[in-house]
């Protein structure tokens, strides 16, 4: 028997507290706050502690939304495109992380439990003591926080994790933002140039000798059985939509179309990725230069799926970028990765602000006068059928969303422009374009993905940052490799002509057009450290928009 499993019980041993570790969106042992609090925990308790490392595959995160009561829906009241929250291949990538955890946590003398159901009712079953998760910031996860509070027999302890500058170090030190989160500015360069001069970042805990003595100690789970604790599920057994399904089963299998870049899930993964961008090919020294690519492995860092789901922390890649930077080069593009992840912060911290707003049409405000939508009977959901299809007739936009449900990815350059062709050419409710992605992102978060969708639709008090489209192309695709690689029939009569859009005009306040701070995907200023405005010295557009850099599905990472 595993040391994972081993409880010997004389009829004299005292029962023990039961801990239980629930992973969420920190699917790693490296770094991570949560495991560090729950160690701690069960060394400083007066009574003796078992700690048992968790997961749960919630159907929550795989349905629609339509598939649950009013009750469950605290973001919207109804899916506009009744969309499965996420696809079979995202499903993939988040298996192969989960099992990637539990062979991770097997080496170090502990394992990982993993069930399938209704986070409360599995929480509750386990009759825990004390249920210590990551504090996450979006409304139905918040939700869900509460639903498990109200149920479980024990505590609830909320850690803060997953981001590059802590929660604590900017909002409640007093060093940085006096009045808490209410002082949050809605646009991205005031946060950056606050955080940059206030708050340091924190060093990364728990090296393998720490987390390996701490977990032996206390992994010795009782009243779980050998049978639970070796449960592997496969992605049959993940509560996937049928629609899920039988659109990953419509994808032809012997596609001629070679991916970007072929992720597999998991902290390993992860760890090998930033080893491979940083130290084996020296590809972070070009970031730069290199980041709006849509080609190449190396364009960008890939890292974002990995962020989105916790295999790796910010700080982590912060720190071996800062050793990158004392023992090779220190440049403007090693300072860009983490530029990059200060922009998935400020959307966490955005979304925590804002809560609802981010998922209502208005968003939390526009800084001028906003054209109308596209109503139904003007064929919105016709254009909108022709936009996640691919058969827009505009060829940046169709090679971008026919790579997105290929393969689950698209570059940040691409996220900027489909998104800005949705809710500013065609005028279509930006929600639609933020459920698609939701549904299909390899790196959605919801605060990357909704965060950014609102800033992408002018809807964060800022300015309005529409892409010039048939320019983007020029710019950034002037050979058009990238749009035939994904539209093979492009030079053929196969090809749809563009679709005609009506002229929207937008009239922004003064207030918004000498604004000079970056406001969602759109066109920065400088690069924060001075020198001329101009196309090299922008500022990156966010990141669920992003495509590295950024999280799931949003501005800041690719």
């Amino acid at each position: 028997m595993s040391p994972a499993l081993s409880n010997v019980d004389d009829g004299k041993t005292k029962k023990k507290k039961r801990v239980i570790l629930w992973h969420r969106n920190d699917l790693r042992v490296h770094d991570n706050l949560t495991l560090k609090e729950a160690l701690t925990f069960c060394s400083e308790s007066s009574e003796l502690c078992e700690l048992v490392p968790t997961y749960i595959f919630d159907p929550r995160w795989f349905l629609s939304d339509d598939a649950f009561d009013r009750s469950d829906q605290k973001r919207r009241e109804k899916s506009l495109t009744n969309a499965p929250k996420c696809s079979q291949r995202r499903a993939e990538f988040l298996l192969e992380s989960v099992l990637d955890l539990k062979e991770r946590y097997k080496r170090l003398g502990s394992d990982l439990l993993i069930k399938i159901g209704k986070s409360e009712n599995v929480l509750d079953a386990l009759d825990a003591d004390v249920v210590v998760c990551s504090r996450e910031v979006c409304e139905d996860e918040r939700a869900l926080e509460r639903k498990v509070k109200r149920k479980a027999k024990g505590e609830l302890k909320l850690v803060w994790d997953n981001t590059l500058y802590h929660y604590e170090d900017v909002f409640e030190s007093g060093n940085c933002y006096q009045n808490g989160l209410n002082d949050l500015p809605t646009q991205f360069t005031q946060f950056k140039n606050k955080v940059e001069s206030k708050v340091s970042v924190r060093k990364p805990i728990l090296n393998d000798a720490e987390l390996s003595d701490g977990l032996k100690k206390f992994s010795s789970p009782s009243n779980v059985s050998e049978e639970e604790m070796q449960f592997v599920p496969t992605i049959e057994d993940i509560p996937l939509s049928d629609d899920a399904r039988q659109m990953h089963a419509a994808i032809p299998k012997d596609n001629s179309i070679t991916p970007v870049y072929s992720f597999k899930g998991g902290e390993s993964e992860a760890l090998k990725r930033v080893q491979r961008y940083l130290y084996e090919t020296d590809a972070v020294a070009t970031y730069f230069d290199t980041r709006n690519g849509m080609l190449e492995d190396l364009e960008s860092t890939k890292l974002a799926p990995y962020l989105a789901l916790g295999c790796i922390s910010p700080r982590f890649i912060e720190n071996e970028i800062r050793k990158y930077e004392k023992e090779r080069v220190e440049n403007k593009s090693t300072y860009w990765v983490i530029f990059e992840l200060t922009w998935r912060d400020f959307y966490r911290f955005f979304a925590l602000r804002h809560g609802a707003k981010i998922f209502k049409l208005d968003g939390i405000g526009s800084n001028g006068k906003m054209p109308p939508w596209t109503a139904e009977h003007e064929g919105r959901d016709e254009i909108f059928e022709k936009w996640i299809s691919g058969t827009t007739g505009y060829p940046l936009i169709d090679a971008n969303m026919r790579e997105l449900k290929l393969t689950g990815w698209m570059s940040n350059r691409g996220r900027q422009n489909v998104a800005s062709w949705l809710a500013l050419d065609a005028r279509i409710d930006w929600r639609m374009g933020a459920e698609w992605f939701e549904f299909l992102l390899l790196d959605y978060d919801p605060a990357s993905n909704w965060g950014n969708w609102v800033a992408a639709a002018g809807l964060t008090r800022g300015r309005v940052n529409k892409f010039n489209i048939p320019k983007q192309t020029k710019d950034y695709d002037p050979q058009m490799k990238y749009c035939r690689k994904f539209i093979p029939e492009l030079d053929s009569k196969d090809y749809p002509r563009p679709v005609q859009l009506k002229k929207f005009a937008f009239e922004e306040s003064s207030s918004s057009r000498n604004n000079g701070g970056r406001n969602g995907p759109g066109r920065g200023t400088t690069n924060g450290r001075g020198g001329r405005r101009g196309k090299q010295n922008r500022q990156p557009r966010n990141n669920a928009f992003y495509d590295d850099d950024r999280q799931n599905g949003g501005g800041g990472f690719s």
